[in-house]
C-alpha cells in the first residue's frame, strides 16, 4: 500500500496553499479487477415513432460518425415501448423509407448517400410531436401498440454496424397466453427474419417486469419469467444462433422487485449471460441542481448496487451483473440539468463505482432519443456527457486499482484509479490513468505518491464552456470548447502536460482525467 500524507506546499506559481486545500491518496497495485468494457453506451428507446429515428438515424453521417467514436460498445433497442410492439414481416414499408432506401445505390454499403430532402424534412416536422407523444405515454403510464417492420430492423442493424456497435434487441414480453406463459409466436416470426438475412445480436426479454402491472395490468412472477427466459433460450438453440441473453432487466430492488429478481434468477438464471439491473438517482420532474452536485445522492448508487449483488450471490454466484439501463433521472430525464455539464458528475462518479464493484458494463440511456438525458441533441450535436465519454473511453483501461483520498471531506472530492487504456496509441503499459470530481466551491490539489514524483502527468480537465455555468450544453477541454471539425470528424482529444512534481490540480465543481506516464505499474503491464 503507498499512501501520501496531507502537507502544506506550494503551487504552480510558487504560491502558498493552505493545508486544508491539500488531499494525498493511497492506492494498492494488487487489487485488480477486470472489467470487459467498462463503458458500454447504449442507446434506443423504442417507440412508436421509430420510423422518424431511425431513418434520421441512418441518414447521419454525423450521427455515425458519433456512434463510431464510442466504439466497442453495445447499441440497446431496448426500453418500456418494446414490450409493446409487434414484428409485421408482411407490412409494407413506408412512403419514407422505400424512398430511402430507392435513393440508395447499395442499401448493404455503410457507404449510403442522403435521405431524400423532402422525406427528411417531413420527418424532421414530425420528431418534435412524436417526442411529446412518447414522454406523455411514459408519464401517464398508458401505451399504445405498434408495429416495425423489416425496413426498420435493417436500418437499425446497418447503423450498428457501420459504427462498430454490437446491437442487443428486446423482444416483446407482454405477450402471454392464458395461462400467462410468454407466446413466442411473434418472436419466432422475428427470428425467422434474422436469421434469413445472417444478422447477429444479442437478445433480452421484456423490460423492467417488476412495472408491468401498472403498465399492462399484468403480474409475471419472477419463475414464470425465468421459465420465458428458458423458453427464448431454447429456440435461439433451434436456430444454432450462438447469441448472448441478458436479463431481467429489472429496475432497482425494493421489497417486491428483489423477490421478483430471486425467484428469476433460481429458475432461468442458468440461461443467462449476464444479469441487467436499471438505476436512476432521481425523478426527473423534481430533480434539482443542488441534487446533481450531492454526494450522498451519488453514494446512493452504492446500496442500490449492493443490493443486487446479494441477491446475484445467494442465487447464481459468480454471475456477471451488468447496468443494462441507467441515466441520471427517470421519466425522460430532467429537463435542463440531464443534457448539460453538471450532469457529468453523476456520469462520472457511475462508471467509477460501477468499475469498482464489479460491474462489467455500464449502458447508458440514451445515445439519441426523447427526453433529456441523452448524449447527442435533436440536431445531432454532442453533449457534454457525449464528451465525457469519449475521454473515458480514451483514456481509462479494463484493469481496477483501488485509491481512496486523505480529505476532511472526501465524500466532495471523488477518485478513481485505473491502468491506462493500452489501446490508445498516446501511451504504454504501465501508465495510469486516475480520474476525479471536485464538488467543493473551491480548488482541491493533489499530490501523489513520492516515487510518482519524477513521472509525466498529462492533465484532461472538463469545464463547462461559459464561466462556472454548470447548465451549459457544451463544455472545455483543458480550456478549449469542444466540437466536431465536420461531419466525418471528431476533434483530438490533446492532453495538457504538468511540469514535473506538480501538484494535480481540480478547479472548483470541475472533474477530469490525469495520465500518469511512464509510471511502470506491475498491475498494468
Amino acid at each position: 500500500m503507498l499512501e501520501c500524507l496531507a502537507y502544506p506546499g506550494k503551487g504552480l506559481g510558487g504560491q502558498e496553499i493552505e493545508e486544508s486545500s491539500w488531499s494525498g491518496f493511497q492506492w494498492e497495485e494488487k487489487k485488480m479487477v477486470t472489467h470487459y468494457p467498462l463503458l458500454i453506451e447504449a442507446s434506443k428507446r423504442e417507440e412508436e415513432a421509430q420510423l422518424i429515428e431511425e431513418t434520421m438515424v441512418q441518414d447521419s453521417q454525423r450521427l455515425r460518425t458519433l456512434a463510431s467514436g464510442l466504439s466497442p460498445a453495445y447499441l440497446r433497442f431496448g426500453g418500456t415501448k418494446t414490450d409493446f410492439m409487434l414484428f409485421d414481416p408482411k407490412k409494407e414499408s413506408t412512403f419514407e423509407e422505400s424512398s430511402y432506401w430507392e435513393s440508395q445505390n447499395n442499401p448493404d454499403s455503410c457507404n449510403l448517400g442522403p435521405i431524400p430532402h423532402e422525406v427528411k424534412q417531413q420527418l424532421q416536422l414530425e420528431w418534435p410531436i412524436q417526442e411529446v407523444r412518447l414522454l406523455k405515454e411514459q408519464h401517464e403510464k398508458k401505451y399504445n401498440i405498434c408495429t416495425f417492420t423489416k425496413s426498420t430492423v435493417d436500418m437499425l442493424y446497418s447503423f450498428a454496424q457501420c459504427s462498430g456497435l454490437d446491437l442487443i434487441f428486446g423482444i416483446n414480453a407482454l405477450l402471454r397466453k392464458r395461462n400467462l406463459q410468454w407466446d413466442s409466436s411473434n418472436a419466432k416470426l422475428f427470428l425467422d427474419y434474422c436469421t434469413s438475412k445472417k444478422y447477429n445480436m444479442s437478445w433480452e426479454l421484456g423490460n423492467e417486469p417488476n412495472s408491468f402491472r401498472k403498465k399492462s395490468g399484468i403480474y409475471i412472477e419472477g419463475s414464470q419469467l425465468g421459465k420465458d427466459f428458458i423458453k427464448l433460450h431454447s429456440l435461439l438453440k433451434t436456430y444454432d444462433l450462438n447469441a448472448k441473453l441478458f436479463g431481467p432487466d429489472i429496475s432497482q430492488l425494493r421489497k417486491t422487485s428483489g423477490e421478483l429478481l430471486r425467484s428469476f434468477l433460481n429458475v432461468g438464471g442458468g440461461v443467462i449471460d449476464a444479469v441487467t439491473w436499471h438505476h436512476y438517482y432521481l425523478n426527473g420532474r423534481n430533480a434539482t441542481k443542488e441534487d446533481f452536485l450531492n454526494p450522498n445522492v451519488l453514494d446512493s448508487f452504492i446500496f442500490s448496487a449492493q443490493k443486487v449483488f446479494q441477491v446475484v450471490d445467494e442465487t447464481r454466484p459468480g454471475k456477471k451483473v451488468w447496468l443494462g439501463e441507467t441515466s441520471s433521472a427517470f421519466g425522460g430525464g430532467a429537463p435542463k440539468l440531464s443534457d448539460t455539464y453538471a450532469a457529468g458528475f453523476m456520469w462520472l462518479d457511475k462508471l467509477g463505482l460501477s468499475a469498482k464493484m464489479g460491474i462489467e458494463v455500464v449502458m447508458r440511456q440514451v445515445f439519441f432519443g426523447a427526453g433529456s438525458y441523452h448524449l447527442v441533441d435533436k440536431n445531432f450535436n454532442p453533449l457534454p456527457d457525449y464528451w465525457l465519454s469519449l475521454v473515458f473511453k480514451q483514456l481509462v483501461g479494463t484493469k481496477v486499482l483501488t485509491a481512496s483520498v486523505k480529505s476532511p471531506d472526501n465524500k466532495k472530492l471523488r477518485l478513481y484509479l485505473h491502468c491506462t487504456n493500452n489501446k490508445n496509441p498516446k501511451y504504454k503499459e504501465g501508465d495510469l490513468t486516475l480520474y476525479a470530481l471536485n464538488l467543493h466551491e473551491d480548488t482541491k490539489y493533489l499530490q501523489l505518491p513520492p516515487h510518482l514524483n519524477d513521472k509525466r502527468v498529462e492533465k484532461y480537465i472538463f469545464q463547462p464552456s461559459e464561466y462556472q455555468n454548470l447548465l451549459s450544453q457544451s463544455v472545455k477541454l483543458n480550456g478549449h470548447i469542444l466540437k466536431m471539425v465536420d461531419d466525418k470528424t471528431l476533434p483530438e482529444l490533446i492532453g495538457k502536460p504538468l511540469c514535473l512534481g506538480c501538484t494535480l490540480t481540480l478547479p472548483p465543481l470541475s472533474y477530469g482525467f490525469f495520465v500518469i506516464r511512464n509510471a511502470k505499474v506491475a498491475a498494468c503491464i
